[in-house]
């Protein structure tokens, strides 16, 4: 067989595969770029199913799962990062924020201790086990990373929440010490001050919540996904929620036109 025939058999076998990777990768791109949720991921579905080993297009499906409150989901398709890219530190970040999010839904200023009387001993076992793979995530990403503010800030609350009080101030301290992000840092001040609280130390919990709230004004809430490696093109938490509030604001603004039948003047030159 000649060189021309042995180039022309290489071709036709690879022309398939290239056709394919960039079929994935448009799926994807255009995925980025959609408005709409939904949109997004059936894109990123689309991809993933024609890429399985497409990374991007699992952290970005994840993340609106999470905010979908489809946690089973967001977990698999994290637990997948984590396996096509073992050494990174995100996956283990964001799949322990899931599990956290997902065993305590109730956030970061919730009586976890009160609340378990309620809902029972399942709801407590469940919890804890949540927990422990929480923690396991988080402690991998130290152990990948050691200066990862963002994994110590992450750990303290879910030993706070353990009930490894003198654990969640150590790690809460190194966050702290470590100068991370805002976020990071403010949550681990948050910690802090519900640590400070329960203990009766009341003073020294206003200290701490009024630095957090001061980092962060969202601090109180419970820590959302903070994904800063992730394409530019997915909105951080804060502007995510900025959205979810802006959507509620245009809704009540369409009743209140229909309902007194109030027309809106187009903005003129005057307007700017």
């Amino acid at each position: 067989m000649n060189k021309t025939a042995v180039a022309a058999l290489v071709y036709l076998c690879l022309s398939p595969m290239t056709a394919w990777g960039q079929t994935a990768l448009d799926l994807y791109n255009r995925g980025l770029t959609s408005s709409l949720a939904y949109k997004k991921v059936e894109y990123f579905t689309k991809a993933i199913h024609l890429n399985p080993n497409l990374t991007e297009a699992y952290e970005h499906r994840a993340i609106h799962y999470y905010y979908q409150r489809r946690f089973d989901e967001a977990i698999q398709d994290y637990t997948r990062v984590i396996y096509l890219k073992p050494h990174g530190i995100d996956g283990y970040l964001m799949r322990g924020l899931v599990y956290l999010k997902k065993g305590h839904p109730e956030g970061l200023v919730a009586e976890i201790n009160r609340l378990a009387a309620y809902l029972g001993y399942q709801r407590r076992r469940d919890s804890n086990r949540l927990l422990e793979k929480a923690m396991y995530d988080f402690s991998r990403a130290i152990q990948l990373d050691p200066r990862s503010a963002r994994a110590y800030s992450y750990r303290a609350e879910v030993y706070r929440l353990k009930g490894m009080i003198d654990e969640a101030l150590r790690d809460a301290a190194i966050a702290i010490q470590l100068g991370g992000s805002q976020h990071s840092t403010a949550t681990a001040y948050a910690t802090r001050a519900e640590i400070y609280r329960q203990m009766g130390q009341q003073e020294l919990s206003d200290t701490e919540l009024q630095k957090s709230v001061e980092l962060d004004p969202h601090s109180r809430e419970y820590p959302d996904l903070h994904v800063p490696l992730i394409s530019r093109s997915v909105p951080d938490d804060g502007s995510l929620m900025s959205v979810r509030r802006l959507g509620l604001l245009g809704l009540i603004i369409l009743a209140f036109v229909a309902a007194f039948r109030l027309s809106l003047r187009a903005p003129t030159r005057k307007n700017y």
